[in-house]
């Protein structure tokens, strides 16, 4: 069943698949260690299958998942997720992820960044039947207690984790999974998910180790407000802080918009750039500064 809803929602769910059973071929410990951080969901203790929704308990009925799954992408999220970094190298199968988490809400959000490695279509003729496996988790990077991450309303953090392939596993087949989720248990006995976005990690390949953003010349921004929704201001200083021009990219290069300083100020209008995390060059003769910028809604 979560290979079907998968499919029906392409692009709108990040699935992780546990196997607990550390006599199956599948066993992945930091997941079964994973599981055990939820409470019991079923009259004081586990079992299998068991669905979670967003970190919500939502049982082991199939014919109500997709039901529950539809309901979750109803809800609208102020927080959000974007790779501005992630890179994967097929020589030494050795990566890193580089994401930008932003919040535009007006609650601040104290949560754990859970990073987990999935592969699909393993064969194994388990127990059940099933004999071919998607979503199955691999590994929790740093490891299944994720990285903290605390989000003021209206701000943003980058978080860049290592990560390594095993040899074993078909990297063409690898996803990486990533998702904010406070992990304290709530009334409800949930552990909410606030945003996750699941990539093939081959899609990063071709990419080169990122370099940290830099500054040239004589020339330094203050950028405000950013994150950002209708658009911000951009004030130089320094000795090349005049008639210099900015352009806004996409994280892959991309030129999305650009201005030209009056003086040393420049204002920027959104005009229907969506939402997301850009990259700001700002160049002035020969002096040039690089920075990020993140469009809310």
């Amino acid at each position: 069943m979560l290979d079907t809803i998968s499919d029906m929602l392409p692009g709108l769910v990040a699935p992780v698949e546990w196997h607990v059973n550390a006599s199956y071929p599948l066993y992945c410990a930091e997941a079964r260690s994973k599981w055990f951080m939820y409470p019991p969901p079923y009259n004081g203790s586990y079992a299998t299958p068991w669905l979670w929704v967003d970190g919500k308990s939502r049982g082991y009925s199939y014919n109500q998942w997709q039901g529950y799954v539809m309901d979750a992408l109803r809800v609208p999220a102020d927080v959000g997720l974007t790779h501005i970094g992630t890179y994967y190298d097929t020589i030494t199968r050795n990566g890193q992820v580089e994401v930008e988490c932003y919040n535009s809400g007006s609650d601040s959000i104290n949560a754990k960044l859970e990073f987990a490695i999935t592969e699909d279509s393993i064969y194994y003729n388990a127990p059940n039947g099933d004999q071919w496996h998607n979503h199955t988790c691999r590994d929790y990077v740093p490891n299944q207690t994720g990285t903290t991450v605390v989000l003021p309303a209206g701000t943003a953090d980058t978080v860049t984790l290592s990560y390594s392939l095993d040899a074993a596993w078909d990297e063409t087949r690898v996803k990486l999974v990533l998702y904010l989720q406070n992990t304290t248990p709530q009334s409800d006995s949930s552990e909410p998910c606030y945003q996750g976005i699941a990539a093939n990690v081959m899609d990063y390949t071709g990419v080169a180790e990122p370099s940290k953003r830099y500054s040239t010349g004589d020339i330094r921004v203050q950028v405000g407000p950013n994150p950002c929704r209708a658009g911000c201001e951009f004030v130089l200083s320094g000795a090349a802080a005049c008639d210099a021009r900015i352009g806004i990219y996409t994280p892959d290069g991309r030129l999305v918009s650009n201005v030209q300083t009056a003086g040393n100020r420049a204002t920027w209008n959104r005009n229907g750039v969506s939402r997301g995390v850009y990259l700001y060059r700002v160049v002035s003769g020969s002096a040039a500064v690089e920075g990020k910028l993140v469009v809310t809604d």
